[in-house]
């Protein structure tokens, strides 16, 4: 596979301030790297094969089989010159099926703190944020978009984590002259690799926990490997995928050639980077990470990335597969299963179109020396064409063809129902279109229900990935971001929320999903699950019995209109301007009251501040903080004591102005 470098060598050489690591042995590094690569690579032969078969079916090259004997895949060769070799393909749409109601899966990572403590807390924000943040950077939903095709077409997809020092927003910093310099700060890259380029040390090991160590293989062009790695390598073998014609012979009545097919092409020029990833061990307490390519060691040194349990060396992997097999890498896709099926579906449709091809062009009956054969065949098809026979014989006629046997029509519709079983895909989610028989309203929901269900492993091995992704993430932002970085969210009433934040502050890595699944369930099936709350008062508030404005505002989310009619949370938007100012006090910066502040409130929110460890600590490194936050508190008091007063005047002046009138009268 043809792609770009991911930053892996960014991070080895920029992020760490050292050279590699390059020992006296280093043919042996190339050495121990390239055996263990062709070593995997014939393990994986077999599994390979059918990943290959699996998109040559996916593509519509369906007259494929593999060739055991050479390892490879060859066509099925064409038996007459007058067979049919049209492909029918419903894999296609079944597969394309089952990627859209994945597309539907929308996971939504949350952090949970590891306890009460409000420094717990306050990191299970930030990582929440964080990932957030992540989810949106880096693209992460165009890219399970091939995430999904892969995993459906081979099984699995892998995805790499790294980090990239030259991404990330710009931020002024001092280079080694002691210059001011404008620098990236750095920032998560992640990055989608198909199977083809996993390489396990046994492929026999079910899961990336399980294995030693791992080899990422890609191809690379040699000037590319020279501007990132600084080395001149040599050429090495290399392929990629290509469509090829088939050479095998005529395909059906009028078709040409056999059609196209998927080969092998080599490319030039290239050369393959080999990443071998190896665990920690009693030998190698950091784990090691050797580079190769073209027969030079382009890096040899520990694992860069602590993304291990407890901050520790780790393999930077997450495995999804589309169906998980017992003590096999390599998960396993439905479409393997529809190839049969869909082999003689093909056989069936051609058949019949042979039998339609017969009725058309006709077959003669004639005697021997009753007319020039030379005439049937080439003006018998011919409309208004003469036959011409010889008198004492028999007239040629045509042969009267026996209608379509039914079998031909029931193993069509069999074989069809067959592709929805094991697909997972039903007619109501493949056509739109209600399954025969079924009309009911409850019946249609019982088999979109079970349609569901059938997709429910593939989304549970989603989920369970992207948690595992998320706490590689954060014990990646936890290794490398050593200064303050600054967060911002627009939340409720487009208030921007500001976090500053450094690695240490995320202590918690418990990653859950709070996944809203639109995949079992339609738009119209949630809004009248809300109307049916609505209407039974489920959602009233219980003090008054009606729905309250926070609670009105949820309802138009549910429903999918927006919070286009919400009103501005006034008591919100006080809580978030005390916060700023809690921000501003820590750095040492007093702000004074303004005349509309709810005072009581900032007041409220200032001292909740002030009872937190965290502020303690901040007091014993800094005792002007306490002084600022007492000055500012006591702005407030003061305000309140003098709208107090004044209440209290203009009471004291309504009531003589009373007794001055009863005297009066």
């Amino acid at each position: 596979m043809v792609s770009t470098f991911d930053g892996i060598k960014n991070t080895l050489s920029g992020l760490f301030g050292q050279k590699d690591e390059v020992p006296h042995y280093k043919e042996d590094l190339v050495d121990l790297v390239d055996r263990e690569f062709k070593r995997r690579q014939d393990e994986r032969k077999a599994f390979e094969l059918q990943m290959r078969l699996n998109l040559a079916f996916y593509e519509g090259n369906q007259y494929l089989e593999i060739n055991t004997a050479a390892n490879s895949l060859v066509e099925q060769p064409v038996l007459t010159d007058y067979s049919e070799r049209e492909v029918f393909n419903n894999i296609a749409p079944n597969i394309e099926t089952r990627i859209s109601k994945l597309k539907r899966i929308r996971p939504a990572l949350t952090v949970r703190p590891g306890s009460t403590e409000q420094d717990d807390i306050h990191s299970a924000k930030v990582g929440t944020r964080l990932l957030r943040n992540v989810y949106n950077d880096q693209e992460i939903r165009d890219k399970l978009n091939d995430v999904y095709i892969w995993s459906e077409t081979c099984g699995g997809v892998v995805f790499k984590l790294a980090w990239n020092p030259e991404a990330g927003k710009q931020v002024v910093g001092l280079d080694e002259t002691g210059q001011q310099v404008s620098m990236p700060e750095g920032d998560i890259d992640v990055t989608i690799c198909p199977p083809q380029e996993i390489y396990p040390d046994s492929c026999y090991f079910q899961d990336i926990e399980d294995c030693k160590s791992i080899i990422h293989a890609r191809a690379y062009s040699i000037d590319s490997i020279f501007e990132q790695y600084g080395v001149k390598v040599r050429e090495e073998e290399a392929t990629a995928s290509s469509i090829q014609r088939s050479m095998t012979g005529l395909g059906g009545l009028g078709y040409g050639q056999g059609g196209f097919h998927i080969g092998s092409i080599k490319l030039k020029n290239h050369a393959i980077v080999k990443e071998y990833y190896e665990r920690p061990s009693k030998e190698y307490p950091e784990g090691r990470l050797i580079i190769v390519a073209g027969g030079e060691l382009l890096h040899s040194g520990p694992l860069p990335f602590n993304v291990g349990k407890n901050d520790q060396p780790g393999l930077p992997f997450v495995k999804l597969d589309c169906l998980k097999r017992p003590g096999i890498f390599w998960g396993k896709t439905v479409l393997e299963r529809l190839i049969p099926v869909q082999r003689r579906y093909n056989a069936l449709r051609n058949r019949k179109a042979e039998y339609l091809n017969r009725c058309a062009i006709g077959q003669w009956l004639a005697e021997d020396g009753a007319t020039d054969l030379d005439i049937l065949e080439q003006d018998g098809i011919t409309p208004g064409a003469i036959i011409v026979y010889q008198k004492g014989f028999s007239k040629p006629e045509m042969v009267q063809n026996p209608s379509l046997p039914p079998a031909f029509e029931t193993e069509e519709q069999t074989l069809l129902q067959e592709f929805s079983i094991l697909s997972g895909v039903s007619e109501i989610s493949r056509q739109s279109a209600a399954p025969v028989g079924v009309k009911s309203g409850v019946a249609l929901s019982i088999v979109q229900e079970q349609d569901d269900t059938r997709l429910s492993n593939t989304a549970e091995n989603i989920e369970r990935a992207m948690i595992r992704l998320g706490k590689m993430i954060l014990r990646l932002y936890r290794q490398f971001v050593q200064f303050p970085r600054t967060l911002q969210e627009i939340g409720q009433n487009n208030v921007v929320e500001v976090i500053d934040w450094v690695g240490s502050d995320l202590t918690s890595d418990d990653v859950i999903i709070e996944s809203f699944s639109a995949m079992t369930e339609s738009p119209a099936i949630r809004r009248q699950m809300v109307f049916d709350l609505l209407e039974s008062g489920l959602m009233n508030n219980p003090e008054t019995g009606q729905i309250d404005k926070e609670t009105r505002n949820k309802v138009f989310e549910m429903i999918e209109l927006g919070t286009w009619e919400s009103t501005v949370d006034v008591e919100q938007l006080h809580v978030q301007k005390a916060e700023r100012e809690n921000r501003a006090f820590t750095q040492g910066q007093l702000t004074q009251p303004v005349q509309y502040d709810d005072h009581l409130l900032h007041i409220d929110r200032h001292n909740q501040f002030r009872l937190d460890a965290e502020y303690e600590e901040m007091v014993a490194q800094n005792p002007q903080i306490e002084q600022i936050f007492n000055a500012h508190v006591q702005m407030h008091q003061a305000v309140i004591n003098q709208a107090m007063m004044a209440q209290q005047l203009a009471m004291a002046q309504q009531a003589q102005g009373g007794d001055a009138h009863a005297q009066r009268v």
